[in-house]
């Protein structure tokens, strides 16, 4: 006799059988491992990119800091096409303070030593602001602003005549600002009072005048009959330092005031800054010495700076806290035992327009 179809479909149902309890737990516990394995390891990549991005952050910004001060300083003390030989070339400042550390633009760089507390030597000067962090350098450099224009003399300058130059369509120089004319004899640094461009924006004529400011001028006499091909380039005090940032959290940074501007906050987390000056005592262009700011006796023989950058990271975010004592040139920095990555940076620099 044939099964009707209703035991059939009771004998499938029958048959059918589920995950017993036990199976189900162990199929739980092996997915919770699987699972723990893989969070585990998206953990570990993380906290790796994580790691890598601070360490390069901090690589990049200790890195940034040494390029912005090198670059200035390579382009510091420049003599037009002449070589700044002792006895036969002579730069002359027109400006009404040529010996103040603001508009000293003579001399290539010069420098604050930092003693104790908040004290230098010399005394801090009034370019440098009173957010300046005690226990590190500050330098002043002297030097052409990157990118800016440099035009050609059309005509023989007489030392009281305006001065006419070819320029670029784009090309001006701001009324107010220190300029430098140069050829391979002579160097006169003025300030631009009259800025005349013609309408073709290839040719403009350079006025100076005495009083306002400052910077402002002491004369109108360049001192120097300069020739046609001459240049003219403007030419700023740039002073390095190390302060507070600007956002206010307490942290440091690295800030730059170009002549009498707004200081800049540059870069974020550079700590510490140590500079050392190398001196030539002798007649050629090679360093005798290096010397810390307070011993330097005079600034134009400076050929050579070496600077050491102490950079911490944003954020107390080290696995070990960090006591330990770092060497910046001469002068010993002992962190103070908390959890900030740091690195240290060190490199030398010849002033080029001192040596060749």
């Amino acid at each position: 006799m044939k099964p009707t179809p209703e035991k059939n479909a009771m004998r499938i149902l029958l048959r059918q059988r589920g995950f017993s309890l036990v199976e189900i737990m162990v199929a739980l516990t092996l997915s919770l491992i699987l699972l723990a394995g893989v969070l585990a390891v998206m953990y570990s990549s993380k906290v790796t990119y994580m790691e890598n991005e601070r360490v390069g952050r901090l690589q990049e910004n200790g890195r940034a800091a040494l390029e912005f001060i090198l670059r200035d300083l390579r382009g510091s003390g420049f003599p037009g096409c002449a070589q700044p030989i002792e006895g036969l070339f002579d730069m002359n400042n027109t400006l009404t303070t040529p010996t103040s550390v603001a508009w000293n633009l003579a001399q290539p760089v010069y420098g604050f030593e930092a003693t104790s507390g908040t004290a230098w030597t010399p005394t801090r000067d009034a370019l440098i602001p009173a957010t300046a962090t005690g226990g590190n350098d500050i330098i002043v450099v002297r030097t052409i602003p990157v990118g800016a224009p440099s035009m050609r003399v059309s005509a023989i300058v007489n030392p009281t005549a305006d001065i006419a130059v070819t320029k670029g369509a784009s090309e001006i120089l701001t009324v107010g600002t220190p300029a430098i004319i140069s050829d391979c004899a002579n160097a006169s640094i003025f300030v631009v009072s009259t800025f005349t461009a013609a309408a073709d924006g290839e040719s403009a004529t350079i006025q100076r005048a005495t009083g306002g400011g400052p910077p402002a001028n002491s004369t109108t006499d360049l001192g120097a009959v300069f020739s046609p091909g001459a240049r003219v380039t403007p030419i700023n005090s740039i002073a390095y330092y190390v302060a507070p940032d600007a956002a206010g959290t307490g942290g440091p940074s690295l800030w730059r005031r170009v002549s009498l501007s707004a200081p800049q906050e540059l870069i974020p987390g550079v700590e510490r800054l140590q500079i050392r000056y190398g001196v030539s005592t002798g007649t050629g262009t090679v360093v005798t010495q290096y010397v810390d700011a307070n011993a330097v006796t005079d600034w134009t023989r400076v050929i050579s700076v070496t600077l050491a950058v102490l950079v911490r990271s944003a954020e107390q975010n080290s696995q070990i806290v960090d006591s330990r004592a770092y060497q910046l040139l001469t002068t010993t920095f002992t962190a103070p035992s908390d959890r900030f990555q740091r690195a240290l940076f060190t490199t030398t620099v010849t002033l080029r327009n001192r040596t060749t």
